[in-house]
């Protein structure tokens, strides 16, 4: 690895407690010699919410990002970690001390992630990928039965990868830094009183690029006893997955309750929300970033992701330059190619940016 200092912050949108205050993340990797330091100093104060990370978690996080840069035959045993330093300031997120709560702090660990690879992405821009979607989706659902025997239900909703400098984002894939994945629709109609509607993968969500962002999933539940309690742990409505080098963020996520027949938006961080019979529930996982200039992506892969519902044919021509015929669902080349002219041309820049929001 090159020598040198590089300095990256993400933000989580908030504590759940202190809605709208967000949560800075910072991390300075230095690199000289043989030795490597990441220097969490500038990260947020620890909050009210349960998020707060313990020391050891912030250590796994930035070992998770190094290790994915580095040679696959290197083995992760005591070599690997005694030449990183990781400083993490006691009383912050990143090393939270008592009685700071920490039982959530899964959102922190995948936020962390994020912020390493933007930190990474500048040292070694053919490496790193751009930002996933922000981690899993915690969802609950607690209640009781008529004869008032209590159903919790918790699962995690698992979503995709960002665009990375040679291939798109995986689709509907668990977050580099979970092992966990979806369970099954049919598995949890089984055990619990919930219908699943909908399980599927959104259009246009994931951050457009040469390489684009994954397709995340959404996910449906309408409850099927008389009431129960909602909770949800989500981010990533506020501070988007960003893009790298020219590559577009990914979309916000959204929370929807329909209730009585009528559909309002949740914010990202849900407790005690009540839910009646026939209620549902619907939840968008945000979009990873794409990763490349969007005018670089070959038109015929960009057909394949319209016929695919992946991409709109509005966004093809809108944020690939790419014009299809819609009869013939073929790529009209000469259209295509006036309109990157186009777009190169309102865009104003030649040269990608760095990282985009």
């Amino acid at each position: 690895l090159p020598d040198g200092e590089w300095t990256f912050t993400d933000w989580i949108d908030d504590d759940g407690i202190d809605f709208g205050t967000p949560i800075p993340l910072t991390v300075t990797l230095r690199k000289h010699g043989d030795r490597m330091t990441a220097d969490w100093t500038g990260t947020s104060p620890q909050v009210k919410g349960a998020i707060n990370n313990t020391l050891s978690f912030t250590r796994a996080a930035t070992y998770t990002c190094i290790k994915s840069v580095l040679p696959h035959e290197i083995l992760c045993n005591a070599g690997f970690y005694r030449p990183i330093e990781v400083i993490a300031p006691a009383g912050t997120i990143a090393n939270a001390v008592a009685p700071a709560a920490c039982a959530a702090r899964g959102l922190t660990g995948f936020r962390m992630v994020d912020t390493v690879f933007g930190a990474l992405a500048q040292m070694l821009p053919d490496r790193v990928i751009a930002a996933s979607e922000g981690g899993n989706t915690g969802v609950s659902i607690g209640g009781y039965h008529a004869d008032r025997t209590p159903f919790i239900f918790v699962e995690f909703i698992c979503s995709a990868w960002g665009g990375r400098p040679w291939a798109d984002g995986l689709d509907g894939n668990a977050n580099l830094f979970a092992n966990m994945s979806l369970p099954s629709a049919e598995v949890t109609e089984t055990e619990q009183p919930l219908e699943i509607l909908c399980c599927e993968l959104i259009p246009d969500v994931g951050g457009v690029g040469k390489h684009r962002g994954g397709m995340s999933i959404r996910r449906a539940y309408r409850l099927l006893e008389d009431e129960a309690v909602l909770q949800v742990r989500a981010d990533r409505h506020t501070f988007r997955p960003y893009g790298l080098y020219g590559g577009g963020p990914g979309k916000p996520s959204r929370n929807r309750l329909i209730a009585g027949g009528q559909e309002r938006d949740l914010t990202a961080k849900v407790t005690m929300t009540p839910m009646r019979r026939g209620d549902v529930f619907i939840h968008d996982q945000p979009g990873p970033g794409g990763w490349g200039d969007p005018l670089e992506r070959e038109p015929a892969r960009v057909l394949r992701d319209v016929l695919n519902e992946l991409v709109s044919p509005k966004s093809a021509s809108d944020d690939y330059g790419v014009v299809i015929d819609t009869a013939t669902l073929t790529v009209d080349a000469d259209a295509t190619a006036r309109r990157r002219v186009e777009l190169r041309t309102a865009r104003g820049w030649t040269t990608p940016p760095a990282v985009s929001r």
